[in-house]
């Protein structure tokens, strides 16, 4: 017998199934449970565990406001179990810049023309601090290129240099070769923070410098992903490229850099009265660095550079929790109903199947006509569940890409992910079918052409 043959038998058997519409829904849950919640939990999972890895998720501020950091300070701090390093910050903390240009000095003037920067275009920058590095997924990283280049994300906002709607977003790879020309705002400067100590105070405070233009060449992009609030704009430089700006800021503003005349003068030179980052080797441990660095009587943060808010753990585990107990009880369900299924038509089938035999059809015809029906029952559950899944993901990611909270934009799902876990799903379901059909085997076999007189 053709195989067309086999299936058109076995659609015609769906109308006579009485438990069809329960094996549809049953796998419709299954799709759900397989593809759609594991999606979020997966995306939650890896969001919060990129952030976690990230440098500046592992940097607790350091300040002297209650202590000078001096260098036996420092190393004392250094020998705190998981304090990987201390490092001094030497360059700029998230500057906020002005865009007056993108200089492409390789293209023509209608090339330039074509590349226009939008109104009140903004990008925040920062240097590396220390022993930080950043990645790039095209081009060169900072390590390898000269003083005055830069990096960007991959996708960047130049409107406002903030996470915004995704329409306004360009590829950071197009900048690439090219230079932005920067400068602060005329009303906000270049707003530099900085600490001065003596017996009878302490603490911070700013300086407002001149405004000076300063060109970046666009060398590489780094990945910026979805939950990385913070990051959404920014263009980071190297420590040595930070550093020198801010002297030429220094400089610009009357600052004697080998003076300590002025608090200013005295913070720059003196590098107990500086900043510095505590690297801890693990998120995890942040707590407890917090902890033994305030025991010692130093100005330490409470949170990392880049804090991520105790319940964004927790949802992530109850994702996770949720997502294992909804996988497995319709995959059990699921091979329940499957077998009662196959069982019961074996049962009322009987004189069908003795019919077949009696006009030639094979065990395993009669085999592949029964395993095509439930195959086409669970191909329509598995339809409907993935178009509505589809659709729940679509509406979700528009209202969280839109999103500036970054708990919101923990649940944005990558297509890829779901449709790797849409097809694991129907994988699944065709295997455990062939598996529970292959029970069938030993009663089909034994039903005889003379049980065509069966009465159901």
């Amino acid at each position: 017998m053709k195989f067309s043959s086999v299936r058109f038998l076995a659609r015609a058997n769906i109308k006579g199934n009485k438990r069809g519409n329960l094996i549809v829904g049953i796998m419709f849950f299954m799709v759900i449970s397989l593809a759609l919640i594991p999606c979020f939990s997966i995306t939650v999972t890896n969001s919060v565990n990129e952030r976690k890895d990230d440098f500046r998720s592992r940097c607790l501020e350091l300040d002297p406001w209650d202590k000078e950091l001096t260098i036996d300070a420092l190393d004392s701090i250094r020998k705190i179990n998981h304090v990987q390093e201390v490092d001094m910050l030497q360059g700029m903390r998230d500057i906020g810049f002005d865009l007056i240009e993108i200089d492409d000095e390789n293209a023509n003037n209608a090339q330039k023309q074509s590349f226009t920067v939008p109104e009140n275009a903004n990008i925040i920058t920062s240097s590396l601090i220390g022993s930080e590095k950043r990645n790039v997924i095209a081009g060169k990283s900072l390590d390898e290129s000269p003083e005055y280049s830069c990096i960007v994300p991959n996708t960047i906002d130049l409107s406002s240099g903030s996470e915004n709607d995704d329409s306004d977003y360009i590829d950071g790879k197009s900048l690439i070769g090219k230079t932005l020309v920067v400068t602060t705002s005329e009303t906000n400067k270049f707003a530099l923070l900085y600490n001065y100590f003596n017996n009878e105070q302490s603490g911070n405070e700013w300086v407002s410098l001149p405004s000076l233009v300063f060109k970046l060449k666009v060398v590489g992009t780094y990945y910026k992903s979805p939950t990385s609030f913070g990051y959404g704009g920014t263009v980071f430089v190297s420590e040595k490229t930070g550093k020198s700006i801010v002297e030429q800021e220094l400089k610009a503003g009357g600052y004697d850099l080998n003076s300590n005349k002025s608090d200013v003068e005295k913070w720059w030179s003196t590098p107990s009265l500086r900043t510095h980052y505590v690297v801890v080797d693990k998120y995890d441990n942040i707590s407890y660095v917090y902890s033994e660095v305030s025991k010692m009587g130093y100005t330490c943060a409470n949170d990392p550079e880049l804090g991520t808010s105790e319940s964004v753990f927790i949802m992530a585990n109850i994702l996770n929790v949720a997502s294992s107990v909804l996988v497995i009880a319709p995959v059990v369900l699921f091979i329940f109903i499957i077998i009662q299924s196959i069982v019961f038509n074996i049962k009322n089938r009987k004189g069908e199947i003795g019919l077949l035999k009696s006009v030639g059809y094979k065990d395993t015809q009669i085999f592949l006509t029964m395993f095509f029906e439930q195959l086409t029952l669970i191909f329509r559950g598995f339809l409907i569940g993935g178009a509505f899944s589809a659709v729940f993901i679509a509406v979700a990611n528009l209202i969280n890409c839109n999103s500036e909270s970054y708990v919101n934009r923990l649940y944005i799902v990558k297509w890829s992910d779901f449709i790797t876990l849409l097809v694991v799903s129907l994988v699944i379901a065709m295997f455990i079918l062939f598996l529970c059909q292959l029970i069938t085997v030993k009663k089909i076999t034994k039903i005889q052409p003379k049980d065509a007189m069966y009465d159901n």
